[in-house]
């Protein structure tokens, strides 16, 4: 194992597009374990400052899987980590991935990864680490640690039902203004894509998709990351059987275990605010095909 690659499947995508839900159906899969947000949380101050419970329901630094793993990387490099993993940084970060010789400054944080991938595989014995950390500038440090095989899932979902979402409170979550929302979904989507240059693999995956096929789309992805699917016996039709999982941040649904339903709730804006969305943000919507003229 400490001379094997370990294999990370990363999440990548803009907020509040389903990402939450397929990490833990994922982590369901024999072999994968979903961590959420590791690759963000143990390297962004801002993150941590939040306080959100794991996965488990507990405090992180008193959840019996995390809070070695947390405390073992020091508190600079979670200082660190906050400006360095920044949207703005993703060219910079892009270059130093193409080099041989990665900068100074980014390698205390790419050894902290790649240990906290290590400790996690070997404590699980799992085949896969699902991280859903969905920043793409994440991703490309996740690239550039040391002995990961990375691979990406690129999700996206139709930014009327991502603006409908973050506008409305959930659970410990903050709420944000459609402008910013749209920024993201911009930014993240745009730049997700890039990450196909990186990665042993890469798919795109509409929410709207998978909802319709769950199975179907659970297979194709870990047949990208594994080769043989396994079995998704804790899926039947659309409706799920999810247990708990140690997940870090990530959004409050990861506190249900048991019976969950798969579903896309589609609350998207009507009137002045609809056509804004649609104005704002026409040309990605036409490439991922949400506009009528698009589809074939």
């Amino acid at each position: 194992m400490q001379n094997e690659k370990i294999t990370v499947l990363y999440i990548a995508g803009s907020g509040r597009s389903g990402t939450t839900m397929l990490a833990r159906l994922l982590g369901e899969m024999d072999g994968f374990i979903n961590v959420g947000e590791a690759a963000r949380y143990l390297f962004d101050e801002n993150m941590q400052a939040r306080q959100a419970p794991c996965g488990c329901g507990r405090p992180v630094l008193e959840c019996p899987f995390w809070k070695d793993k947390v405390r073992a990387v020091p508190p600079e490099l979670s200082q660190r980590g906050a400006n360095v993993v920044r949207m703005r940084k993703f060219p910079s970060l892009l270059m130093a991935s193409g080099r041989s010789d990665v900068p100074d400054q980014y390698r205390s944080i790419l050894a902290a990864i790649s240990g906290t991938y290590r400790k996690i595989a070997q404590e699980t014995g799992c085949r896969v680490i699902v991280d859903s950390s969905k920043n793409p500038a994440n991703a490309l440090l996740v690239s550039l640690a040391p002995g990961i095989d990375l691979h990406v899932l690129h999700v996206v979902r139709n930014p009327h039902n991502v603006v409908a979402s973050w506008t409305k409170k959930k659970g410990y979550l903050a709420t944000h203004p459609a402008g910013k929302v749209i920024a993201w979904w911009w930014s993240y989507n745009v730049l997700s894509e890039a990450l196909k240059l990186k990665a042993r693999s890469y798919r795109l995956l509409r929410y709207e998709d998978f909802v319709v096929e769950p199975g179907k789309h659970l297979q194709q992805v870990a047949e990208d990351v594994v080769g043989i699917a396994p079995p998704i016996p804790f899926l039947i039709g659309k409706e799920a059987t999810v247990h708990t999982q140690h997940v870090l941040a990530g959004n409050p649904d990861k506190l249900d275990a048991g019976k969950i339903r798969i579903g896309d709730g589609n609350n998207q804006a009507a009137g002045t605010r609809r056509w804004l969305i649609n104005l704002m943000t026409f040309p990605l919507q036409f490439r991922y095909q949400y506009l009528p003229s698009s589809r074939s």
